[in-house]
């Protein structure tokens, strides 16, 4: 609960523990508990607790108001941008229908908005395939239709398709690596859907895995680059630290040894440390 509030408190600095529980308390909104007792929020909540108290903020709704509002909504992520708190919808994901099909690359700007020299520079970038009909016809696979609507989303950013030339190139690096532990979970006897059910859940959690470890670099490099460090660390009082903390554990050591013998230990001599030039 205390980072939920720590995570929230910059937009609604009056969020507090018992703000929470009192909104609990009303059933607005309804946090996972552990066998002891403790409460534990994941995304949806916080998003649900985001949502709620962006009405009471800026809307000055009743929490039975917002109750209804919240109950009534088919998707969290929609009601968060119809009531101001996104700037933009949230992106569609595509029906399975669309999905496995071909769609002839004149539809594409009526079905996502974007231009046809755009889906020619991401083929040209090899971030999609443009397929060839036996008539020449230009067909865009729908599997690929997020990928389109995301580069789509960081063009707006001024990042052009040649710009992500290389997750291309790490896409087919790490696809190896991950065909690797993957076929080893692959067996015989399974049929073809339990195979493909199998073959998502070691995805994704691969994916989960891997995908943490290139954003926390990527942001650790960024950060670095941009000099957003708070404060640099006390190298001197880092090294205190450790003397202190080593000193003490040889003391214990010494300790321990003498009671097992009978033997006193001999007073430890003190030292001082030198100031510097």
């Amino acid at each position: 609960m205390g980072q939920v509030v720590n995570y929230l408190r910059g937009a609604y600095p009056d969020l507090s523990n018992s703000k929470i529980r009192f909104l609990e308390d009303e059933g607005l909104i309804t946090p996972h508990r552990t066998p002891k007792g403790y409460r534990q929020y994941s995304k949806e909540d916080v998003d649900r607790l985001e949502v709620i108290l962006h009405l009471q903020k800026t809307r000055y709704m009743p929490l039975n108001v917002i109750k209804q509002k919240l109950d009534s909504a088919t998707d969290l992520s929609t009601l968060a941008y119809e009531v101001g708190l996104l700037s933009d919808l949230p992106m569609k994901s595509e029906p399975r229908e669309t999905q496995q099909k071909l769609h002839p690359i004149e539809d594409i700007p009526d079905l996502l908005g974007v231009e046809i020299s755009f889906i020619r520079a991401l083929a040209d970038n090899d971030l999609i395939r443009l397929i060839r009909s036996p008539q020449n016809r230009e067909l865009v696979d729908g599997r690929d239709f997020k990928i389109i609507r995301l580069c789509s989303e960081l063009n707006r950013f001024h990042i052009e398709p040649r710009n992500l030339r290389q997750y291309v190139v790490s896409a087919n690096r790490e696809s190896s690596m991950f065909e690797q532990v993957l076929i080893s979970m692959i067996s015989s006897d399974d049929s073809d859907d339990e195979r493909n059910k199998k073959l998502e859940r070691a995805f994704n959690k691969l994916h989960d895995l891997t995908d943490g470890v290139h954003t926390a670099l990527l942001k650790n490099r960024v950060f670095e680059s941009l000099n957003a460090v708070v404060e640099d660390a006390d190298l001197d009082s880092i090294d205190d630290e450790i003397t202190r903390a080593e000193a003490a554990k040889q003391a214990e050591s010494v300790s321990t040894q003498a009671s097992s013998t009978g033997v006193k230990p001999l007073p430890q001599q003190r030292t001082t440390r030198k100031p510097r030039a």
